[in-house]
């Protein structure tokens, strides 16, 4: 049933779009039931923009977001009040076991950039609590979860505590709740609980905040960490993230519709930034769900495992049915016959209705066969013992140029020549194991003429119940993407070479000024030690003379006098006092234009291609000094430069264009806030790096106008600018961010308030 399930919900999903009803003159009204667990306020923020997404994506139907609690989300569905739910994997079992609703869709949650489609907890201690190694350990501890109701904060724990023998409401001394993640993490760390848990990825994202020290913490029965598939720690097992359902009574062709909607949302889009993913992908199997809130106890199987009256006559009833008919075969055999020829009738009725039901689940894979031929996209299916093919449709035999009779008689290692027979088995050994569902990866199929073909393999074990299981791989060809990409890449170098050279350009009136400045007065010294210099070799030849003078033994009068009036007239006592300042300020100035030469150089320098290691304080410094004209009149720079810094591999290149964007960015804001400013006031522009871990922070802090809350999501957007025409392109923080997150795998965040400021904070990996 659960392959069969899968084959389903894959066949609708790649149905083909079927001729459109007749346009209406008022689009049908589709409502969303969304868990609101963090209230509706906070509902809306998140995934307000997922519905207009669909709006936009399916403009037939006009969808609305209904916020709604743990209480009214099944009423609505039982009610049959919304079309669509959204709900934690907990609430949709509820949904699924008491209502029939059908998972279309499965979020791809967003963490550090990377998508991940499951999660699961886990469960710690102060590394310094020698006495606690193992969940067997906490029998009489306080123990602390988030929420009695948190799947992920409390219930998956909960099940990896029953299997080692703790049972909480019992052992636990006491168990408390904190309502949030971080108040659990902060409780565990204070000392205030003995241990705790919270979901997964809590631990690194505190630890990326500077919340907490993660060697401060011991992760109890830890899972092995596997950085390409789920890098973060874990005590319990992997559950499926958040799925995207419809209700019963919501049609096909609507379903097929937001499914291919959402399994074609970007990862950069406003949808998937407010919801903090990266869009949505195939369904996953909820199947280990049902099973943790099976041994829970909890509902939908709150139930599970009591015996009830109705139990007891299913089970019994031919002895039941046989003391019945003795009790009344006293009374008329005609009354029994007749009770049991109603019941052979009943049973003939249910065996007949069976039957349909088995012919039409054949016909409806029969049907999905000959649909799954049809469709492009190339589906392969190999034995996992023998690796050979045992089914592809007609979009796989057109990739690879095979026949059906020449495909069979080969394996997937025949098709793609980068890997051999064992580094294939041994890639999706993990899969065989239940250790990963599912497994995404990009190589090369080769085709029959022999040219190469870059796809995208899905790959999934699949074993239906009492059958042998078979390997299924979904594949897509790339090239056209990769295409793209590749000019995509192109494009973005033209774009950050272009805003390079504007900077250039707007800086250089700055950058002449400042370098006009300490040459004014260069010159000026020079005039004046050439007019000292006269007067001095005036006087030097007075006492050339005098001291003649003296060695002919002649002390006349005369040269003397003319001496002491020279001295006089060169005024020395000043020439003593000035000339040597005048020598100083030359030094200076000299000093003043190598520095703006100098960071000029650094800074116009072309980049490498290859990432080189970069002292930052060095690059900030560079950049401040080649912007000095943009800011030394609205603003006092501060800075707070870690000392011992590690050099970061980075592209430098791009990296200062970055911190000349961000500090130009500051002044202006600092410039708009003061407006006319004719008591000359300035701002403040504080600059400050640090290194957390195995990342560097900088941190650029202004006081100036700030970024207006409706626009804070808006302001990465490429050409989006509040600037006046002319004044801006608005594809600075565009690239900024580019730089950072694509480029670099950092991350660019900003902290605002209107009116106070910003601060754009940026983590570069070592």
């Amino acid at each position: 049933m659960r392959f069969a399930l899968h084959l389903f919900i894959g066949f609708c999903l790649c149905l083909p779009a079927t001729a459109s009803l007749a346009a209406y003159s008022r689009p049908e009204i589709v409502l969303i039931g969304v868990l609101a667990k963090r209230g509706k306020k906070e509902c809306s923020k998140k995934w307000g923009a997922t519905v207009e997404y669909l709006n936009k994506s399916i403009p037939e139907y006009r969808f609305l977001l209904a916020r709604l609690t743990f209480e009214e989300l099944p009423r609505a569905v039982a009610e049959n009040k919304v079309q669509f739910t959204l709900s934690n994997p907990a609430m949709y079992v509820e949904l699924e076991y008491k209502y029939g609703v059908t998972r279309i869709a499965t979020l791809k949650n967003k963490i550090q950039g990377r998508a991940y489609t499951r999660f699961g907890g886990v469960i710690f201690t102060r590394s310094d609590r020698q006495d606690i190694n193992g969940a067997e350990d906490l029998a009489g501890k306080r123990f602390m979860a988030v929420n009695p109701g948190s799947f992920g904060g409390w219930q998956v724990a909960w099940r990896h505590l029953q299997g080692h023998g703790i049972r909480p409401q019992r052992d636990f001394m006491p168990l408390l709740f904190g309502n949030t993640h971080d108040a659990v993490v902060y409780a565990v760390e204070n000392g205030k609980v003995d241990a705790g848990t919270v979901r997964t990825d809590t631990l690194e994202r505190m630890a990326r905040e500077g919340k907490i020290t993660l060697q401060d913490f011991k992760v109890l029965d830890q899972q092995p960490i596997d950085r390409t598939v789920f890098p973060f720690l874990r005590t319990t097992r992997l559950y499926p993230e958040w799925p995207f359902a419809k209700t019963r009574r919501t049609s096909e062709d609507l379903a097929r519709k937001v499914a291919i909607a959402l399994l074609a949302m970007e990862p950069e889009s406003t949808a998937a930034r407010n919801s903090n993913s990266m869009g949505w992908t195939i369904p996953l199997d909820y199947s280990p769900v049902h099973a943790c809130l099976k041994a829970l106890h909890i509902p939908p199987y709150e139930h599970l495992g009591e015996i009830s009256l109705q139990q007891i006559l299913a089970r019994y009833w031919p002895w039941i049915a046989a003391l019945f008919c003795f009790a009344l075969f006293l009374t008329g055999l005609a009354t029994y016959v007749l009770a049991l020829n109603r019941r052979l009738k009943k049973t003939m009725n249910r065996l007949d209705h069976e039957l349909l039901e088995r012919k039409q689940i054949v016909a409806d894979l029969n049907a999905f066969k000959q649909t799954l031929d049809q469709i492009l996209d190339c589906v392969f299916m190999f034995d996992p013992d023998t690796l050979e093919f045992n089914y592809a449709n007609q979009g796989a035999l057109l990739q690879v140029g095979y026949s059906y009779g020449e495909l069979f008689a080969m394996t997937p290692v025949d098709i793609k020549p980068e890997f051999d027979k064992k580094t294939f088995r041994r890639m999706i050994a993990p899969l065989l194991d239940n250790q990963q569902e599912s497994m995404t990866f990009s190589t090369v199929h080769r085709h029959k003429d022999g040219h190469s073909v870059p796809v995208e393999i899905f790959l999934q074990y699949v074993q239906p119940a009492q059958r042998q299981g078979t390997f299924v791989s979904v594949v897509r060809d790339i090239s056209q993407r990769l295409v793209e990409l590749k000019e995509k890449e192109q494009l973005q170098a033209r774009l950050l070479h272009t805003q390079k050279l504007e900077s250039v350009g707007q800086l250089a009136a700055g950058i002449a000024h400042e370098i006009n400045t300490p040459t004014q007065y260069i010159g000026t010294n020079i005039n004046f030690l050439d007019e000292a210099f006269a007067d001095l070799t005036a006087l030097i030849k007075k006492f050339l003379a005098l001291l003649t003078a003296a060695e002919n033994s002649s002390f006349a009068p005369e040269p003397v006098h003319a001496v002491r009036d020279k001295l006089e007239e060169v005024d020395w006592e000043y020439l003593a006092e000035e000339i040597p300042e005048a020598i100083a300020q030359t030094k200076d100035g000299v000093h003043r234009v190598s520095s703006i030469v100098q960071a000029m150089k650094e800074f116009s320098h072309p980049g490498s291609k290859e990432k080189t290691a970069v002292d930052l304080n060095r690059l900030i410094e560079t950049t401040m000094t080649v912007a000095r004209n943009e800011w030394k009149y609205l603003a006092e720079i501060k800075t707070d430069f870690a000392e011992n810094l590690p050099n970061v591999p980075c592209f430098s290149d791009e990296l200062g264009q970055v911190m000349l964007n961000l500090l130009v960015n500051a002044a202006h804001g600092i410039a708009e806030k003061l407006g006319a400013n004719p008591e000359g006031k300035k701002g403040t522009i504080n600059l400050s790096t640090r290194r957390i871990n195995d990342m560097v922070e900088i941190r650029i802090t202004d006081n100036g106008i700030g970024i207006p809350e409706a626009i804070s999501n808006n302001i990465f957007d490429p050409f989006f600018t509040t600037k006046e025409v002319g004044k801006g392109t608005g594809q600075g923080l565009a690239i900024a961010r580019d730089v950072i997150v694509n480029k670099h795998g950092g991350t660019l965040e900003v902290e605002s308030g209107e009116g106070k400021g910003a601060t754009f904070i940026l983590c570069l990996p070592l």
